[in-house]
Parts: structure tokens; sequence; C-alpha cells
């Protein structure tokens, strides 16, 4: 992780390690194999379980972990939270995600925007207001009004 690396591999080779990884990763997983594990996929999953990788990597390895930059930073906390918290249904969850990924396009982009439209669907503006918020650093409760502000809306209301 620390090396700007954004997945590892290693061999699987016993029924203990595949029920212990398989455990983590909510899915079933064969042995012997060899498995390629996304640390952002990874970090997703320990979050549903209330702890980070960056937490648990500290633990083992008894020192401080720096702290990878970019999506694993705000994104991964962001999608772990929508799925505990945000009551997403299963069936709907990747194109909630898809249709706020392409919001946040615009919003943490930087420059002035207009309120695109699916921000008008509550569940998908409730998941796009939780990933500005973790991307800018605010803590819930949220304050709308000026979250938008501060990510560049261009005009008032809303």
């Amino acid at each position: 992780m620390e090396s700007g690396r954004s997945a590892f591999s290693f061999r699987v080779e016993d029924r203990v390690t595949a029920e212990a990884l398989g455990a983590v990763l909510h899915k079933a997983i064969g042995f012997p194999a060899r498995r390629q594990v996304s640390l952002v996929r990874l970090d997703e999953h320990l979050r549903v379980e209330g702890v980070s990788l960056v937490e648990v990597l500290e633990e083992v390895h008894q020192r401080s972990v720096r702290r990878p930059a970019g999506q694993m930073a705000w994104r991964s906390q962001w999608l772990a939270q929508v799925r505990r918290y945000d009551e997403v249904p299963a069936a709907l969850f990747d194109d909630v995600v898809a249709r706020a990924d392409a919001v946040l396009a615009t919003v943490l982009g930087g420059a002035p925007w207009d309120w695109p439209a699916e921000l008008d669907d509550p569940l998908v503006r409730r998941v796009v207001v939780r990933a500005v918020g973790l991307a800018r650093g605010v803590s819930a409760p949220v304050d709308e009004p000026a979250l938008w502000r501060s990510a560049g809306w261009a005009h008032q209301g809303g």
C-alpha cells in the first residue's frame, strides 16, 4: 500500500486462509489458488466491519502506516458508509453509485457548476452529500447549502 500499488496477490494454500479471506471479502474463496485483492475493495470490506485497512496494518506491523492519497482517502470510506447507512437497495446500488459518480466528477472538479438533475433524486442526493462531505472533511450532520457553496455551486437555493 505504501508503495502506491492498488492491489496485491498471494497464494491461498489452505482452508483456514481461504475461510479467513472469504469472511473479510464476503465471498467463497477456493484453495489452492492465487488471489488478487484490490486494496480499495479490501478497505471497503473492512470498513463495513468498523475498521480501516490502515488501522489493521498499523496493528499488525506495530508502526504507523502512511495513509494513501486519492480515492482510498475518502472513496472507500464513502462506499462503505453508503452501504451501511444510506439504505440503498442492493439491486439499485451500482446504478445509484454510478449516477453519484457522474455528479461528483463535476461537483468535486473545483469549477462553478449548475445543479444537476440527478440531485433531484433524494437517494442520489443523499449519497452525493455523503461523498462531498467526506471528500471535504465535513462531519455529519452536514449543512447542505454551505457544503454546496464550498463545492463551487454557482447558484443560491436548491
